[in-house]
Parts: structure tokens; C-alpha cells; sequence
């Protein structure tokens, strides 16, 4: 049975310990100490360690089935988002190489990333948004816009987003349908919708806007 002293004679007791005025309080005391050890090494109680590896099975299947993780970003008007398990980076914006009798519409030329060539692609145009006009004021405090990069792990690509947010978190199961069309976004490319914030966010499909970029430099 365990010595609870410091509850009867102790600090919180009526502290008669004589003990106390070595070390006056009992958490400083050997005996609460080894009390305290003592209660390590004891045998768990019968099923305690069953009972305990269920429920850490339960929890760890709960929190991979919980929510799945995406980029946030804004083309246009749209709030879009691209699984995170294809995501590169978020970059500054910089110089796009055209490409001669390549280069066009959707696929904008080559950059380059830590030395590596990359191929730049309108997501915008590929999904049919309308293109922001910006006064020359407005372009001068255009701050916001980014490339990501992505790499589904047979080359990498990069976009430009007006806006980046981040990585958010959405439950897979719980995805709203898309519409037949999503503003203009083709509804092909959308898994489903979901809410972040007051913000309705398409989430695309990227093995289709996958496919859809190796088409476009053919």
C-alpha cells in the first residue's frame, strides 16, 4: 500500500513532519520521490494494456480517415485547391522563357527551379477563367501572385495563382458536389466543393489536370 504521508503529516496535512524544515515542501522530499517511482513500477491492472491498444487502433484510424490536406489558391474570381500530396512549393514570380512555336496560350514557356528547367502552364486559361484587368496602379501593389509547383512524381509544373493561402484541411467524405459548371471552371476537373471560411473552394482533380498538362507541350 502506498505511504501518503505528505497528506497526513505533510504539506498538505497538518505538517508536523519533521522533515519539513529540511526541505520545506514535500515535493522535494526522497520520500515523495520514491513514492511517486513506485507507482512506474507497478503492474499495470488486469486488460489495462489491452483495453488501451484498442483504443489507440481506434484513434490512429479515425485520424487517417479524418481529413486530407490541400493547397488553397485564387485564380481570378475562383477559390481553388490541389491536393497537397502533389504540392512542390509556393515561389516568388520569375522570368518565363517562351519557347519557339510552343509557347502559347496554355503552356507559357520554361522557368527555372534550383537549376532544374521547368514547363509553365496557364491553369487559368486550361480552366477558362476570366483574366483580371489591373490599372497600372493596381499592378504596381500586385503582391499577392505566386507560382506553385507541382510534381506528381513524373516531372514537376508550374502555375501562377493570384493568391496562395496554404495547405488547409478538408473531410474527404463530407465533399459537396460540383455544379455542372463551376463559374467557368469545367466541372470535368473538380472533385467537389467544400467551405473554408466564407469561401466556397473547388477542389480539382490533379491526375486530370495532370493529363491535361502533358497534353498541352505535345
Amino acid at each position: 500500500m502506498l505511504d501518503t504521508c505528505w497528506n497526513e503529516i505533510g504539506y498538505v496535512g497538518d505538517r508536523s513532519c519533521p522533515e519539513l524544515t529540511k526541505w520545506s515542501h514535500c515535493f522535494n522530499c526522497p520520500q515523495f520521490t520514491q513514492a511517486g517511482l513506485s507507482l512506474l513500477h507497478r503492474e499495470p491492472p488486469e486488460g489495462y494494456l489491452a483495453e488501451n491498444s484498442v483504443a489507440v487502433s481506434i484513434a490512429k484510424d479515425e485520424e487517417v480517415a479524418e481529413t486530407s490536406g490541400a493547397v488553397v489558391f485564387r485564380i481570378s474570381k475562383e477559390w481553388l485547391a490541389l491536393s497537397s500530396l502533389v504540392f512542390v512549393s509556393v515561389l516568388e514570380l520569375r522570368k518565363i522563357r517562351p519557347v519557339p512555336h510552343k509557347s502559347g496560350k496554355y503552356f507559357k514557356g520554361l522557368s527555372s527551379l534550383q537549376g532544374q528547367i521547368v514547363p509553365v502552364v496557364s491553369v487559368r486559361d486550361l480552366l477558362g477563367l476570366e483574366r483580371e484587368y489591373l490599372t497600372e496602379e493596381e499592378k504596381g501593389f500586385r503582391v499577392y501572385s505566386r507560382f506553385i509547383c507541382l510534381d506528381r512524381g513524373l516531372g514537376r509544373w508550374i502555375f501562377e495563382a493570384d493568391e496562395v493561402l496554404g495547405v488547409h484541411h478538408y473531410f474527404a467524405d463530407a465533399l459537396l458536389d460540383a455544379p455542372a459548371t463551376v463559374s467557368k471552371a469545367p466541372a470535368a476537373y473538380t472533385k467537389g466543393l467544400f467551405d473554408l471560411d466564407e469561401k466556397r473552394v473547388s477542389l480539382l482533380d490533379e491526375e486530370l489536370l495532370f493529363e491535361a498538362f502533358n497534353r498541352i507541350i505535345k
